[in-house]
């Protein structure tokens, strides 16, 4: 490989698996396995050692994967909480041990072998024993304070039994057990929603909730198996600590072995995989653990993970099937999407008909055809995929998958012509097929029932199955016509066949009318997202609805204008600089008067920077501006602004303005009688305040509700005023 190859490829790699990075951490969606995830790794982190000048401390390679979002206030972990190596083989494992053994001196090692939990990662806080913290992993020193959340787990404890140290931070995972999960997907089966993934996806989405009450409806389980600051020492081992942890009252890990020597820690894994399925929660694996704390301390650790751990994974479980069909899926953004239809086959405990290819480039890349030999495996122990093909046992006459022939170079769904565009979307990414008709069923069907989302307007009931019936029946063209939809249609809607009906039924009908009343009153931002403007993802419509009142201002925003404006005088000085050499300069006269031009173009820069710009973050960048402002004056974006205003539906930005809390901070603990946390955070933002998320000597008010915790304790030592949702209204109302 030449050096302008591996950078290119070093460039792929990186954009790849920063892409599974933002959809497992962030979305809680992954599109590819855990192995595949670690091989693409695996090969950057070859490609930066053999070709150095191309390593980047910004690699993927070099830090802990982040799972912060917007809406949660940062805590800063006391100690780094880091993520683990993983090998796949016996080899990389005993290559671990000898890693070890040389570095410590002695091949006598003792080690603890545990399950590894299929969940998201949490550090918990007590202090003198008492709960008071929970953190996400975030980027390793920082992460998303969760305790509202957590504390809705009942399996755990508020208060640790017996002696306690004065503060330790307890590591763990949240988890969702297989019952639980098949409850939460038996009820949307019932209402016609779309179903969720599996349980390790929808436990990191719930904790991820703003709505605690939304939280505590699903019953999220906890186990704790590691130690981060402690003061003062409790443990000088790995068992230890995990005895001091069952004495506290924690819920801990089911089974785990304490062995000496690689052979017998490698015998242990080989137990866990036996015995594993039958536990509690999901594992992907065995995590090999030093049991002796000093030696943990010797042995040290990387920026991203300690030395002294491994997390050995069990590969998911595969199965050879034959390809029959390769069929086509459209989603809300138009994008095409291909389908292995397979011939039945069971795996992991479930028959699989169907499996993701990804894209185009991914069936070519893989060289998959119809009528292949083809093996599959669950993605996360879930998502069926297609790994590879078999050339050797390929029927003779398989041709090459081409998308656009075998479409005939139309939308399947709608017949409207597709192109072939560079995307970065939800549904998927590098180059893709997209069908050009924004009025294609499909796409209203998947924008529907993205508007519904519980990210977008958290209208519950109207999943995939209930979105396309009321497409397909023409009950709504553009998800605000929902509204228009009586409460009968939606009770009677069949979502069945004539044959086989299957009536929606009067209690589902009555849930969704009442959300999309309560969706009335959300901000400028949810609604903005849940339109699905293009280039606008869950962030950027954040920002937007924080620096604008009302679409109307959006629509005819000077700040977006001034985002162009930038953008076009950063394009003309870099093509009018002296020294550009995509424009060289013609002569001395030449370069002078470019140096003049550069010089204005500069304070132009300067001057939008300081004005209209000031604080705006790179979010919204000039595609965002062009997409938001195109949507806007296009047929569709009037027409949807038009039906807004037909419902009377006008949504409000959470711009700060003069009010009764200006220039006054607040903190939330709790959960209120009737406002969400999310309602109450822009009622205060509107009125000018500022939301913290710890009490200080400088907050002017505490806003709790039951089950306050710390920061109510700490509000009454410090002696700021607590007030409760009734004040907190009466003062919104002038009182």
């Amino acid at each position: 490989m030449t050096p302008a190859q591996a950078q290119q490829r070093i460039a792929d790699l990186r954009v790849q698996l920063a892409r599974a990075d933002e959809l497992y951490y962030k979305r809680a969606k992954p599109e590819i396995s855990d192995f595949e995830y670690d091989e693409a790794k695996r090969e950057l982190a070859d490609l930066e050692g053999k070709f150095p000048q191309f390593a980047s401390a910004d690699s993927p390679t070099q830090r802990v994967g982040d799972d912060r979002v917007q809406g949660f206030q940062e805590v800063a972990h006391r100690q780094k909480m880091l993520s683990l190596d993983n090998t796949y083989n016996e080899a990389e494992l005993r290559a671990f041990h000898a890693r070890l053994a040389k570095l410590l001196g002695t091949d006598d090692l003792g080690y603890t072998v545990e399950p590894k939990i299929d969940g998201l990662a949490v550090s918990l806080t007590y202090e003198d024993g008492q709960f008071v913290r929970a953190v996400t992993r975030g980027k390793g020193d920082r992460g998303d304070d969760v305790t509202a959340n957590v504390r809705t787990i009942h399996s755990l404890p508020r208060q640790l039994h017996g002696a306690a140290p004065r503060l330790v931070e307890i590591r763990g995972e949240i988890y969702l057990t297989a019952a639980e999960f098949e409850r939460i997907n038996a009820e949307r089966a019932a209402a016609g929603e779309e179903l969720y993934a599996n349980p390790r996806n929808l436990a990191a989405g719930t904790i991820k909730q703003l709505d605690s009450a939304e939280v505590a409806r699903r019953k999220l389980e906890i186990v704790l198996y590691g130690l981060g600051y402690c003061e003062p020492a409790v443990v000088e081992s790995q068992t230890g600590l995990q005895k001091k942890l069952s004495a506290w009252g924690l819920p801990v890990v089911e089974k785990s072995w304490t062995v000496h020597g690689i052979d017998a820690a490698w015998a242990a894994v080989g137990e866990l995989d036996r015995l594993r399925h039958g536990f509690a929660y999901g594992t992907d694996g065995a995590v090999v653990k030093l049991d002796n704390v000093d030696q943990q301390r010797e042995a040290g650790a990387t920026d991203k993970a300690p030395r002294w751990a491994i997390a050995y994974k069990f590969k998911p479980e595969t199965a050879r099937t034959r390809l029959h069909a390769i069929t086509i899926q459209v989603g809300k953004t138009g994008i095409l999407s291909p389908v292995a239809e397979l011939e039945p086959v069971l795996l992991a405990g479930s028959t699989i008909s169907r499996a993701t290819l990804h894209n185009e480039d991914e069936i070519r890349r893989k060289d998959i055809r119809i009528g292949d030999l083809v093996e599959i495996e669950k993605a996360g122990e879930v998502i069926p995929a297609v790994l590879q093909s078999f050339p050797a046992e390929r029927p003779k006459g398989a041709k090459e998958y081409d998308l656009f022939a075998a479409v005939g170079g139309k939308c399947p769904v709608c017949g409207s012509k597709i192109a072939r565009i560079e995307v970065a979307a939800e549904d998927a990414t590098g180059v893709a097929w997209k069908c050009q008709n924004y009025d294609c069923e499909a796409q209203r069907a998947g924008r529907l029932g993205f508007f519904c989302s519980r990210r977008a307007l958290a209208i519950d009931g109207v999943g995939g199955v209930v979105a396309a019936k009321l497409v397909e029946l023409g009950h709504v063209q553009d998800p605000p016509d929902l509204y228009d939809v009586p409460h009968g249609t939606l009770a009677t809607l069949n979502l069945g066949t004539a044959e086989e009906p299957r009536v929606f039924g009067e209690k589902n009908a009555t849930k969704i009318v009442a959300a999309r009343e309560a969706a009335r009153a959300l901000p400028l931002e949810k609604w903005l997202y849940a339109l699905s403007v293009p280039e606008v993802g869950e962030t950027t419509a954040h920002e937007l609805g924080r620096r604008h009142r009302s679409f109307a201002e959006l629509v005819d925003s000077p700040l977006l204008r001034a985002v162009l404006q930038k953008a076009e005088r950063v394009a003309q000085r870099e093509w009018e600089a002296p020294a550009s050499r995509k424009n060289p300069a013609k002569s001395d006269e030449d370069k002078a008067r470019r140096k003049e031009l550069c010089a204005r173009l500069e304070a132009e820069i300067a001057a939008l920077e300081a004005g209209p710009l000031a604080g705006v973050p790179a979010d919204i960048g000039p595609v965002v501006a062009a997409s938001t402002q195109e949507f806007f004056v296009s047929v569709p974006g009037r027409r949807l602004l038009k039906k807004l205003h037909h419902l009377g539906i006008d949504p409000q930005g959470t711009v700060a303005t003069a009010g009764v809390f200006t220039g006054k901070t607040l903190v939330l603990t709790g959960t209120l009688p009737t406002l969400k946390r999310e309602e109450a955070e822009q009622k205060i933002m509107a009125a000018g305040g500022k939301v913290s998320g710890s009490v200080s000597k400088k907050t002017s008010y505490v806003l709790a509700g039951e089950e306050a915790g710390s920061k109510l304790d700490k509000a009454k030592e410090l002696g700021v005023p607590v007030i409760a949702e009734a004040e907190f209204l009466r003062l919104l109302a002038g009182g």
